[in-house]
Order: structure tokens, then C-alpha cells, then sequence
């Protein structure tokens, strides 16, 4: 085997370079550029096209290596349709790329509305910025002052540049091998993380020459709770991994259990009438995709069975009524028991008394005093914006209200501070509000693995591969999850920088 690399890595018939553009030593920003050269032919081509959503400025930064263009790629894969993995694509388009775009059929189908989304989000952040730039000379102008000429802001790319996208789509399923050009080819495997989530892995070359590059993307637990499990991969020259949990392990319990225990406590909270405001309300922030489907199908769940009172449910988030058509659409990549539900004629999605808040009315409904517990669930997941902000607003004042955060909330967002700082007061669109209902958090809905899992997944490849590239993790769980691979497999393990670059 030594011998046979040795003789790979010397064949002067090909030459591979791998350029790290994004995620490297943080968690969002997935872009990866490869050159494959062979025959005095190069094939240039990004392996995911994110957004940097920590950063943002590096997305208006050129982020191609030096000498190449939008218009030089011939090709982009997407592992997933999360934005910080697809989120670039516009801008990319925008300047100039019209090659094909490959994915798993329902990521191209996520990304119908998630990269609208993502062009208004630029839109609106580039008329905040614009709006302050207008104020602050008005007011130098009034005062005589001279100010500084600043440029106006312009978006990334808006939501008319989006469709320009679509056309470009080419669709892989899993567990097929698809040959997008000569030497190079492509297999999709399930990634457990949300609907259409693939770990890509790539060969480049032919014959003795042929080199596989495995790239997990986003990899959920060990049993998800809908999704099937992530999938075995058993050969790869080099293996590029997330690193999200790399230093942090999951609690094992049963996550239904926790869930009616909280439900049922927040209930009984909630059954406490005030003569002012009414009857309690939960309310549950979770990421539109994936969170919100699963949160519905356990609480469908556990009314059904008795574990928890026939509450009225109401979902009220544009993008998550979107996912969740997407989602009903693609009940075929399910896991058994949620696929059978949908098999039987029946919607894992829809509690009994459950309502979809597609109008203003259905929405403004839900501020007004209630006359029973109702549950509302919404995203930002992070609670970083959209209605359920203004779900907050109204309820966190309430001591017979609970609000129930169900994932990773993330440093400066409000769910950071409600579930780690336990503030008396919080700032809501502008407003101090007393914090008087209970705020509880779950672990146990999270869609990444955490070291020990992926590194059970590791134990699947039959030999070491040569290098193992950690990316998607800040700089405590990259290094963390290099020691746990090196002293668990003894692989030779690599955190790279950003805008470093390898040759395979």
C-alpha cells in the first residue's frame, strides 16, 4: 500500500491542489477550490459555495485564489442546502459563473426558498447600513460639519438574482456514481443532518492514479430523530471533516421523555390564568429547517399517546411552513417509522388542533390573550430574528409563559443570553423587558455528530487515509477533535488555515 501511494504521488500524468477558502478555524464559510490538471487539461471546481455568516466582510472580500474567476469554474458541488454551505452561489453566479451545480434533488428544492431568504437578508442589511450613512450626513450638513464621503452599501446580491441560479441545478442522489467530467466522479452518501444532506466524496484520476477526497459536510448524530443514519464510507485517500462538536460531547437520553417533562411543566405553568393577559403560552424558537419538522412530529407524537395535553400547536414562520411542503414532499427519505406515518395517509407534521399561520391574521391572533395553553413554534432558532421575536416580546413578560430554546444558540444572539446568561432584563426590537417566564434548553435536538460519533464513523474506512483535513469548528474544538482522532485511530490529522492550499 505504501508502495502503491508512493508511486500515485509521483505520477507526473496529473497534478491535484486543494485550496481551504472557508471554514478554517471557524464554523461557517464552507468553500473549498480544487484544481484537477491531466492530460494539459485543468478542471477547476468548488466543493460547497457558503456564506461566512460570523464574518460577513470576507464575502465581499475576492475569495478565488489569485488569477481566477467566477467565470473559470466549470462546476460547483453542495453538500447542503444550510446557507454557510450554499449560501455564496448567487454572488458567484452574479459574477460570472454558469456552470453546472450539483446536489441531492431536495437541497435544490430547500434552496428555492432559502437562498430568497438569503438575498432579501442582503438586501435589508445593505438599506440599514444605507439609511445610516443618509442620517449621519444629514446631520453633518445641518451643523456645517464636513463629512467624510462614505460609499453606499450594495448587497451581495437580492432576490432578482436568485433565479438566475436554478437553471443550473443537476441533480444526484444518494448512493450513485456519476461521472461529471473525465476522471472526475462523484458519490452521494446519507449524511443523517437535515433533508438531502449528502457526505460527498470525489475521485480524481483513473487507474493507479485515482485519488478519493471524502468530504462530510454537516453530519447528524448517531440515530437521528427522523432522518435515516448517517451512511458508512470504507475508502478515501483523504478525508475533509466537520469539526462543530469536536470538543463536546451530546447527553444520551431520551430526547421525548425530556421534552414531556418540560411540555408538561410548562403547561401546568401555563393553566395559571392571569386576569390581564390570559392563559400562558409556549413558545419554542428552532431553525426552520429539519428543527421545527422534528419538533412538531414529537409533539404530534406525544399528544397523540397521552403524554401531554391536546394543546392547540401553531406554526408561524413562512420559511418553516416552506420546509415543512419540502419535507412532506421528500417523506421517502425519512427514516421507517416517520416514512410508514406518511405511507398510512397520515401528516407526522400535524398535531391534532394544529394550525399553519399563513396570513396576518392567523399570526396576530396568537399576540392577543389566550383563553387556554397553546404552543407556537417559530424560528430564528437563536430567537435572531423574524415573528418569533415579537412572540418573545409578548410573552417572556409573563410568568405563566415559557419559552423552550431546542438547539445551538449562538454567542450574542438572544437565545445565547436568555438560556446562559439568565438576564432579569433583555432588549427586544428596542425594547427592556422584564425576563419573568421560564426559559428552558435542550441539547437534544442538535444535528451534528459530536467527536465520539464521527469518529465511530471513521472506524469504518478499511485503511488510514493519508491526510485528514478538520474544518467547520472554532479553534478549541479543531485542536480538541485532532487529539481525539490521533489518539483514538492514529491518523495523521491536519487543521488548516484559511486560504491555505495542498497538493494531493
Amino acid at each position: 500500500m505504501k508502495r502503491e501511494r508512493q508511486k500515485r504521488s509521483a505520477s507526473p500524468s496529473q497534478r491535484i491542489k486543494m485550496h481551504i477558502l472557508g471554514s478554517a478555524g471557524d464554523v461557517s464559510g464552507s468553500l473549498v477550490y480544487f484544481e484537477y490538471s491531466a492530460n494539459s487539461k485543468t478542471i477547476r471546481f468548488l466543493l460547497e459555495c457558503g456564506l461566512h455568516q460570523e464574518h460577513e466582510e470576507i464575502n465581499r472580500q475576492k475569495r478565488l485564489p489569485k488569477g481566477v474567476e467566477a467565470k473559470d469554474i466549470n462546476f460547483v458541488i453542495i453538500s447542503h442546502a444550510h446557507i454557510d454551505h450554499s449560501g455564496w452561489l448567487p454572488a458567484l453566479v452574479k459574477d460570472g459563473f454558469k456552470g453546472a451545480v450539483y446536489t441531492h434533488p431536495a437541497t435544490r428544492d430547500l434552496l428555492d426558498f432559502l437562498l430568497l431568504d438569503s438575498g432579501r437578508l442582503q438586501e435589508n442589511a445593505a438599506e440599514r447600513v444605507n439609511k445610516f450613512i443618509a442620517r449621519r450626513q444629514k446631520k453633518a450638513a445641518a451643523t456645517g460639519k464636513k463629512s467624510r464621503r462614505i460609499p453606499l452599501s450594495v448587497p451581495l446580491y437580492t432576490p432578482e438574482d436568485v433565479p438566475l441560479c436554478f437553471p443550473l441545478f443537476k441533480q444526484i442522489n444518494y448512493n450513485q456514481l456519476y461521472t461529471l467530467a473525465d476522471g472526475v466522479q462523484l458519490r452521494f452518501t446519507e449524511a443523517g443532518h437535515i433533508l438531502g444532506a449528502a457526505v460527498v466524496s470525489i475521485t480524481l484520476g483513473k487507474g493507479d492514479d485515482a485519488r478519493t477526497i471524502c468530504f462530510t459536510g454537516n453530519v447528524g448524530r448517531a440515530n437521528p430523530p427522523m432522518l435515516n443514519k448517517l451512511a458508512p464510507v470504507k475508502h478515501a485517500d483523504y478525508v475533509i471533516s466537520e469539526s462543530t462538536y469536536g470538543n463536546k460531547l451530546h447527553q444520551k437520553r431520551d430526547r421525548l421523555t425530556v421534552l414531556a417533562e418540560y411540555l408538561n411543566k410548562a403547561y401546568e405553568r401555563a393553566m395559571q390564568k392571569d386576569k390581564s393577559t390570559g392563559h400562558g403560552v409556549i413558545v419554542i424558537p428552532a431553525f426552520a429547517v429539519d428543527r421545527v419538522q422534528t419538533i412538531l412530529r414529537d409533539v404530534n407524537t406525544l399528544i397523540r399517546t397521552g403524554r401531554i395535553p391536546d394543546m392547540k400547536v401553531f406554526l408561524d414562520s413562512r420559511m418553516a411552513i416552506a420546509a415543512t411542503d419540502v419535507y412532506r414532499k421528500w417523506s421517502s427519505l425519512l427514516n421507517d417509522e416517520a416514512r410508514q406515518t406518511f405511507e398510512q395517509g397520515k401528516d407526522a407534521f400535524s398535531p391534532p388542533r394544529f394550525l399553519e399561520c399563513k396570513t396576518a391574521a392567523h399570526t396576530n391572533a396568537l399576540y392577543e390573550n389566550q383563553s387556554e395553553p397553546i404552543i407556537i413554534v417559530g424560528s430564528s432558532g437563536m430567537a435572531a430574528g423574524g415573528k418569533i421575536l415579537k412572540h418573545l416580546e409578548k410573552r417572556l413578560v409573563q410568568k405563566n409563559s415559557t419559552v423552550i430554546f431546542v438547539g445551538y444558540q449562538g454567542t450574542g444572539a438572544l437565545g445565547y443570553t436568555l438560556v446562559n446568561e439568565k438576564p432579569k432584563t433583555v432588549r427586544v426590537h428596542g425594547n427592556v423587558l422584564p425576563v419573568r417566564a421560564a426559559i428552558e434548553y435542550m441539547s437534544d435536538y442538535s444535528g451534528h455528530a459530536d467527536y465520539e460519533e464521527i469518529i465511530a464513523w471513521l472506524r469504518n474506512f478499511e485503511s488510514k487515509p493519508r491526510k485528514t483535513f478538520l474544518v467547520h469548528g472554532d479553534g478549541g474544538a479543531l485542536e480538541a477533535f485532532k487529539g481525539h482522532i490521533e489518539k483514538a485511530l492514529g491518523w495523521n490529522v491536519v487543521v488548516p488555515q484559511r486560504r491555505q492550499c495542498f497538493e494531493l
